[in-house]
């Protein structure tokens, strides 16, 4: 069947209509529904590996309606799970005990009840043809924000999934910098590739969600001198002109800002921090974490990170 019909219009009813009322027909079903669905589809069980992806709500994971999380499949969920990755990029993450083992696994996304309708709408209306996938994926990908939380080792293999043109779509990205005391070498490698990654031209994020996790002990952050703006730029001038950008000393771990800070550009940069309770620092690393943490919390570091993030490349 010949797809041109004789008034030279595409032949798809669809590609047919205006390119408004296109835009329309995208936006209801791709954007979150006004009506959250109810029903066991938010059952955790739900995050057994059995599809591109699940049904899943919580305060962690979903925080609005246009938020999309990501999240690092449990390799040991499921012993049908890695049918189903063929589709998907496969990492390695540390395992065991010890964490002395790697297995493979992938990512999942993560719906909430407002998004729910993705499952069948996202495999129903992007492959039926380029134009389609074109434009719908600008709609689909540079409205929601997509969330991997503490799922760093996942953002490289999602976002290299995509095409070209919907990477190039993708304009929010959130991620949790984990506690720095507790920080390995791998998660450190990670860190590093991942923020190398978005820094690249051919990813355009707009904003930037960053969530640190805080350390505060018992006894508050009353005795701790705070860390301001200026105080951080003298300690990476000294870590990069005294040592050599080497090893970090006194405690003092900045090597993952300046891996940060290569990400330029951006519109929209937000700190939070994640609190948790913490014992009374015993070790010069603690000691920096903690004071770091009051610098979060009081949104010193955030601030900081604006200035040196958010304008033109």
């Amino acid at each position: 069947m010949d797809p041109i019909i004789s008034d030279s219009l595409p032949a798809s009813p669809l590609l047919r209509l205006p390119f408004e009322i296109r835009l329309m027909i995208y936006e209801y079903l791709l954007l979150p529904s006004t009506t959250p669905s109810a029903g066991d589809g938010t059952s955790v069980a739900n995050l057994v590996p059995d599809s591109s992806f699940h049904t899943y709500y919580s305060d962690d994971t979903n925080n609005d309606p246009f938020t999309l999380s990501v999240r690092t499949i449990d390799p040991w969920m499921g012993s049908q799970g890695s049918r189903m990755w063929r589709r998907r990029s496969t990492f390695h993450i540390r395992t065991g005990p010890f964490l002395t083992t790697t297995t493979p696994t992938t990512y999942c996304v993560l719906l909430s009840p407002y998004t729910a309708h993705l499952r069948h709408t996202i495999p129903s209306l992007l492959p039926l043809c380029q134009q389609i996938q074109a434009e719908a994926s600008k709609i689909l990908y540079s409205n929601y924000n997509f969330s991997f939380h503490t799922s760093i080792e996942a953002i490289v293999p999602f976002l290299s999934d995509l095409t070209p043109t919907s990477r190039s779509h993708v304009r929010h990205l959130s991620l949790t910098k984990k506690a720095l005391p507790y920080t390995k070498e791998f998660d450190r490698a990670e860190w590093s590739r991942v923020c190398d990654f978005l820094a690249a031209p051919q990813v355009s994020l707009q904003s930037l969600h960053l969530h640190v996790v805080a350390g505060k002990p018992d006894a508050g952050y009353q005795a701790i001198v705070p860390i301001e703006g200026r105080d951080f730029d003298v300690m990476l001038r000294l870590r990069k002109e005294w040592l050599g950008g080497g090893a970090d000393t006194g405690g003092v771990d900045l090597e993952w800002v300046e891996q940060l800070l290569r990400i330029g550009g951006l519109r929209e940069v937000r700190v939070r921090a994640l609190v948790e309770r913490c014992a009374r620092a015993v070790s010069e690393k603690q000691a920096f974490w903690v004071a770091f943490s009051r610098g979060v919390v009081e949104g010193a570091f955030g601030e900081w990170v604006r200035g040196r993030m958010v304008g033109p490349v």
